[in-house]
C-alpha cells in the first residue's frame, strides 16, 4: 500500500479507501438515479409494480441523499468549527499525530465511542500495525483494513 499520511485519520481509518472520501456510493447514486429518469422507471413503478414499489418516491429521497455522502475534506483538513471529534479532540490535546502513539488506544472509551463501533476494529488493526510498523512503513507497507472487509457479528 503507498498512501498519504494526510489521508490517515487520528483514529487510524485511511481515507484513501473511504466509501465518503472517495465517492463510490455518491457517484453509483448518482449513475442509478439517471438510469431511473432515463428510461422514466416512476411509470414501471406506479403501474406494472404499485404494490411492491408503492414507495417509490421514498426510494429517490434515499438515493438523493446518498449522492450527498461525500467527505470533502479530511479530518485533518477541517477547522474544529466544521467537524467535531473526541478522537481528534484527544488527539491533538496530547500531541498524538495519531492513537497509535497512545500507550492506552486498546483500552480507549473515546476510540470506542466513535461512529458507535463501526470502524472500532478496522481501526485497532489499522492501529496496532501503525504501531509496530512506524507510520511511513504502514503507509507504504502495511494491510488496510475496512469495515466492509470484516465478519459481521
Amino acid at each position: 500500500m503507498s498512501g498519504d499520511a494526510g489521508l490517515v485519520t487520528y483514529c487510524g481509518i485511511y481515507c484513501g479507501d473511504c466509501l465518503g472520501y472517495t465517492g463510490v456510493i455518491a457517484e453509483a447514486a448518482e449513475e442509478f438515479l439517471d438510469v431511473l429518469d432515463k428510461y422514466k422507471f416512476y411509470m414501471t413503478a406506479k403501474h406494472v409494480f404499485p404494490e411492491r414499489l408503492g414507495d417509490y418516491d421514498r426510494l429517490i429521497d434515499m438515493l438523493l441523499f446518498m449522492t450527498e455522502m461525500r467527505c470533502h475534506k479530511t479530518c485533518r483538513e477541517r477547522t474544529d468549527e466544521e467537524a467535531s471529534c473526541v478522537v481528534r479532540d484527544c488527539c491533538k490535546t496530547h500531541g498524538f499525530s495519531a492513537c497509535h502513539e497512545c500507550s492506552d488506544f486498546e483500552k480507549c472509551e473515546t476510540l470506542r465511542s466513535v461512529l458507535g463501533g463501526l470502524h472500532l476494529d478496522v481501526c485497532l488493526k489499522n492501529l496496532r500495525e501503525m504501531r509496530e510498523m512506524g507510520l511511513e512503513a504502514w503507509l507504504r507497507d502495511g494491510t488496510k483494513h475496512h469495515y466492509w472487509d470484516e465478519e459481521l457479528p
